[in-house]
């Protein structure tokens, strides 16, 4: 079911829809030019993720089990899960901790998030301790401790109480 969700959510992606910025009339019958086309991937290039490439990837590893014991067959933390995406997508290797994430790349604001981006929560009460993978609309994927890699939503309230910021580690 994940895996489906993702597949549509990356089709509206390609569809014309840029997250982080609201969505407008324009019709979907209405075919994209070439210069639309182009303009969308220098967009993309621009913030160093093309997310066609990573989102199939990502979907790869939905659904995936958690595991807080480092790399293995059964399953990836946050971290793991976000270095393993980099790694596979553009062979960028980052900071095995969710600590030193935290320090890697640029501060993004909340309101200029592009695919790709990292963002970072602290779920312990001691200071950052979870990342996921920005994918837009407010959404982001996660090794979640009781899940595994899902989607979940900043605006849940679980999230917002705990989001702390976002690095961008392309570009």
């Amino acid at each position: 079911m994940a895996r489906t969700l993702f597949t549509i959510f990356i089709i509206i992606i390609l569809a014309g829809c840029q997250p982080g910025t609201p969505r407008y009339g324009g019709g979907l019958n209405r075919q994209e030019t070439d210069a639309e086309t182009t303009q969308k991937q220098e967009k993309a290039s621009k913030y160093g993720v093309d997310p066609i490439a990573m989102g199939q990837i990502i979907d790869r590893y939905l659904g995936k089990a958690y595991s807080g014991k480092g790399a293995s067959e059964k399953g990836y933390d946050c971290s793991e899960f976000v270095g393993a995406v980099y790694s596979e997508y553009a062979s960028v290797h980052l900071p095995r901790t969710v600590e030193n994430l935290f320090k890697t790349g640029r501060e993004v604001e909340t309101g200029k998030l592009y695919f790709g981006d990292l963002v970072f929560f602290d779920t312990g009460g001691k200071g950052v301790s979870h990342v996921g993978i920005y994918v837009g609309f407010d959404e982001f994927v996660h090794s979640s401790s009781t899940e595994g890699v899902v989607i979940s939503n900043l605006n849940d309230k679980y999230y917002q109480e705990r989001y702390l910021g976002a690095r961008r580690v392309m570009k």
